[in-house]
């Protein structure tokens, strides 16, 4: 489950259903076996699936890595009119491409470019120049 999230991110939702009544069993199962060693809660899957997507997208983005350059997301063109919005926060939101189906909407492209532009308007962590930093507050930014 946890080798290979961006493949499961795109998946039917009861697909992903299915993953996380497995992770609440082996939760189930390490809290019953030894309590007191037990983690308090297991990492939703989600929010792992989550991380990983904004850390590629990030790698892509901002860490400039040539085998990622095929999912690079266009900036959006600068707006005609001044707005409200702070205007470094649009240089650094990327283009969604439009989707017809709801299995392309949840596809990487759109869900991630969705999600990267959602942090960029309400966080700065998209300047954090290491990926461990940039991890450490996706983290904390995507707990409940």
């Amino acid at each position: 489950m946890e080798y290979s999230p961006l493949a499961w991110s795109s998946c039917p939702p009861f697909y992903l259903a299915t993953l996380d009544r497995l992770q609440r069993r082996a939760q189930r199962l390490v809290n019953d076996k030894h309590p007191h060693h037990a983690p308090d809660s297991f990492q939703p899957l989600q929010e792992r699936r989550d991380v990983a997507g904004l850390c590629v997208m990030h790698k892509a983005l901002n860490l400039h890595m040539p085998h990622l350059t095929v999912i690079k997301l266009p900036r959006p063109p600068p707006p005609l009119h001044s707005t409200c919005v702070a205007p470094h926060r649009q240089e650094q939101q990327v283009t969604v491409p439009f989707s017809r189906t709801e299995h392309h909407l949840r596809s990487f492209l759109p869900f991630y470019g969705r999600l990267w532009n959602q942090l960029v308007h309400q966080t700065d962590l998209h300047h954090h120049a290491s990926l461990q930093d940039f991890k450490r507050g996706l983290n904390s930014w995507l707990m409940p």
